[in-house]
């Protein structure tokens, strides 16, 4: 229960800043669209449990691998700073993602799937916070806690994206708050590396 609690709360603020997948969907609430909104909601949130598969899978491989896990902990550290640092320097809102929003209907569910494909910059991001978190003992991969884990981040993914959808226009006031969005999640990852990376070298 733990891991699955974890995995949906770090997926659904994680989606949070503004991206291509999260301003489609709320482009497609404001033009009333909202059934292609949900099925391209649910299409991408299907990818996110593709690509987090493969990575949960990957970090898996590293921890069986110690020689190679030693290593790799002191990358994802130095990735946990860096994720914090570009988006403590982030200048992206939800004007400056530019989506075409012109093909609907029908092709909401393609959308997605396009959209999701393209955004393999989740597996960085989800290397970097699953290892933290189960290092530190948030989370179980093993066994059943893997498709757990999955259905925590896939889940976490599709509700922020009805938020975004039920939110519409309202969420440009949100993903715009550049402190709220891109600063506080920042420092905390920030925060989080340098723990890691100083836990490893004490």
């Amino acid at each position: 229960m733990q891991t699955l609690i974890v995995a949906f709360i770090v997926s659904y603020v994680g989606s949070i800043p503004p991206g291509t997948i999260n301003v489609s969907a709320m482009q497609l609430a404001v033009l009333h669209k909202r059934r292609a909104a949900i099925f391209m909601a649910f299409a991408a949130s299907a990818v996110e449990f593709i690509y987090a598969g493969i990575t949960v899978q990957f970090h898996i491989f590293l921890n069986n691998n110690e020689v190679i896990a030693d290593y790799f902990r002191i990358i994802t550290s130095i990735a946990l700073i860096g994720l914090g640092l570009s988006n403590i320097f982030s200048k992206s809102t939800s004007s400056s993602v530019k989506v075409d929003t012109k093909q609907t209907g029908r092709h909401g569910f393609a959308r997605g799937l396009l959209l999701g494909f393209l955004n393999p910059m989740t597996i960085p991001f989800w290397l970097a916070i699953t290892t933290y978190l189960e290092n530190d003992q948030w989370i179980n991969v093993n066994g059943y806690g893997f498709w757990i884990y999955l259905i925590g981040l896939s889940t976490g993914t599709f509700c922020l994206l009805l938020t975004v959808i039920a939110l519409g226009k309202r969420f440009t006031a949100i993903a715009d708050n550049h402190f709220l969005v891109h600063k506080v999640p920042g420092f905390l990852l920030l925060i989080l590396g340098i723990y890691f990376l100083l836990k490893l070298v004490i």
